[in-house]
């Protein structure tokens, strides 16, 4: 005895078994490859194509390039490859670990892509191809999974919800969601934009009656906002609302990662 405390030995036990989970992975609908054995070896995820829109003149130098339109550049979906490795299983269980994951995940329709990687951001896709190979010397599994998504990473929550322990400092803009109108005259909300293209939005009104752009909209009623990306920085779009009752504010914002 010290003190107030006591002490006693502790002894090495095989009661609990040790779980080895693999840490990193994928969430895809309900497959989730660290449940299910799968380590993550390799992922990839090179930058879409453009849809580019060009144009050549007969005796003028160069191309006329209408790939932008509205401050954007469009691009083509992008593939994503995942490369995983099953461990310890005889062949009649690799065959059935191979079966698995084929029948989980291909036929699965355009879904969250949710990658361990990306903490504040999901991609939205589906799965393309799916190639295992067997080594029967090692037991082991190796699996490549290639989907195919949507070219921009989505940020996982609201844009005008801050929840505190999700902010990443190095790219963040704090708004505020709600906003209470209590005058005939203007005021001026200002919406700002960090993602890598134009972000869709909606205003909604929670109580009363406000003035957009001529527009009435009263409780219960949204209008969708477009907030455009800014070439040499933040967009920044002044919504400028009149009447009374309160209004909030919802956006997704997207990013190339």
């Amino acid at each position: 005895m010290i003190g107030n405390y006591s002490f006693r030995d502790v002894f090495a036990t095989d009661d609990i078994p040790l779980e080895n989970i693999p840490e990193e992975g994928i969430v895809f609908g309900d497959f989730d490859s660290r449940e299910k054995g799968w380590y993550l070896l390799e992922r990839s995820a090179p930058t879409p194509a453009e849809q580019e829109v060009i144009e050549t003149v007969p005796f003028r130098q160069g191309v006329f390039d209408f790939s932008e339109y509205n401050g954007d550049r469009y691009f083509k979906n992008r593939e994503i490859t995942y490369t995983f490795l099953h461990l310890g299983d005889n062949y009649e269980d690799r065959k059935l670990v191979e079966h698995e994951i084929k029948r989980e995940l291909l036929p699965q329709t355009i879904s969250n892509l949710v990658d361990t990687h990306d903490r504040f951001y999901h991609w939205s896709g589906k799965v393309k191809s799916i190639n295992v190979t067997d080594d029967h010397e090692f037991g082991t599994l190796k699996a490549e999974v290639v989907f195919e998504c949507y070219p921009f990473a989505i940020r996982n929550g609201d844009e005008f919800d801050d929840i505190w322990d999700d902010v990443y400092f190095p790219h963040w803009v704090f708004m505020h969601k709600r906003y209470t109108v209590n005058s005939n005259s203007d005021i001026t909300i200002p919406l700002i934009n960090i993602g890598s293209h134009m972000m869709i939005g909606e205003m909604k009104v929670i109580s009363g009656s406000v003035t957009v752009n001529s527009k009435t909209v009263n409780t219960g009623q949204k209008i969708e906002l477009e907030v455009s990306r800014n070439t040499v920085g933040n967009g920044r779009y002044d919504f400028k609302v009149k009447g009374n009752g309160v209004v909030e504010f919802s956006a997704y914002r997207e990013e190339m990662i």
